[in-house]
């Protein structure tokens, strides 16, 4: 989903405050930043853990309705705006590990939550995985369906398959909901004990830390870097240390929390969504590119590896 279309849709949504402790670690000693003046959005601090969240989100509701508003064109054009080639090899890499991790078994099966156009689906199926998943966007079920892959339509909440799934992952799913621990049960209660659980999730990176420090000094109105990696489409940076407080007090056994450089749209869009002109996005997007094909540039996402207890 285009994160310019949430944040455009974000009048239209009901907000709500969330616990004023850590949603991650639970401390109660968390730290506010100043008000942002372009977007009117408050982020919260957990000096403990460090993570980083909006202080008041939609409600889950009123993202699934806005979910419906993407038809196959609007999915279309998003995902035209996606470095396709290295989105391929992110999930081929992924599945790789996740076929060493779970192993030689019959009839393995895999539920990707928030499964898009059922591009990873299809790696999966390829590699002798029994495909399954959701999307809330009817469009992306259109699209899935053109490659062979049957989504359900709905939150992950609604459907009925406790303890079915060798596997779930989530591809920067847990950072688009307003309430990361409700969906993380979820994802135990579909998973078969001892079963895996992949995600990746935005990771706060030393980019974020000198956007909050302008943000910061600026009491708010120097915001550009702050309201593009927290708003209605990231409601949440996670640390190492924040996952996996969040995860473990939810009952996760950790296999592995690793940092990656992993952007999944092109750069000119990036560049575009921070208000960059076309001048400015032609000269800065060569050299980026280049940081990023050498896996040089801000590590932006965490790679989260972890089981359902055999005893849960």
């Amino acid at each position: 989903m285009d994160s310019s279309g949430v944040e455009r849709a974000g009048s239209l949504f009901t907000e709500f405050a969330v616990d004023p402790r850590c949603e991650a670690c639970l401390s109660s000693t968390v730290k506010h930043h100043p008000t942002s003046r372009r977007s009117g959005s408050v982020i919260y601090q957990c000096p403990r853990c460090g993570l980083r969240g909006l202080s008041t989100r939609p409600t889950m509701e009123d993202l699934a309705e806005f979910a419906t508003t993407y038809d196959r064109d609007k999915y279309a054009d998003w995902v035209n705006i996606t470095r396709a080639g290295q989105v391929d090899a992110d999930h081929a890499e992924v599945l790789e590990r996740i076929d060493q991790l779970v192993g030689a078994k019959d009839d393995r099966s895999l539920f990707d939550i928030g499964a898009g156009a059922g591009g990873f689906l299809s790696m999966a199926r390829d590699a002798g995985f029994r495909p399954a998943g959701n999307d809330l966007s009817n469009g992306a079920v259109d699209l899935a369906r053109e490659s062979g892959i049957e989504l359900l339509l709905g939150d992950l909440a609604d459907i009925d398959d406790p303890g079915q799934h060798d596997v779930v992952t989530l591809w920067c799913v847990l950072a688009h909901v307003p309430d990361g621990a409700t969906l993380m049960r979820d994802v135990m209660r579909v998973l078969e004990p001892g079963g895996l659980m992949y995600l990746q999730t935005p990771r706060w990176s030393a980019m974020d830390t000198m956007g909050m420090a302008a943000h910061d000094v600026t009491r708010g109105r120097a915001t550009k870097i702050t309201d593009r990696r927290l708003g209605m489409h990231h409601m949440v940076l996670h640390t190492a240390d924040s996952i996996r407080a969040l995860l473990e007090r939810l009952g996760y056994e950790i296999v592995s929390i690793e940092p990656h450089v992993r952007y999944t749209l092109t750069t000119a869009s990036y560049l575009e969504s921070l208000g960059f002109n076309e001048r400015w996005r032609r000269r800065l997007a060569k050299p980026i590119d280049a940081l990023l094909d050498r896996d040089l540039f801000f590590r932006n996402v965490l790679d989260v590896y972890a089981r359902r207890p055999l005893d849960a």
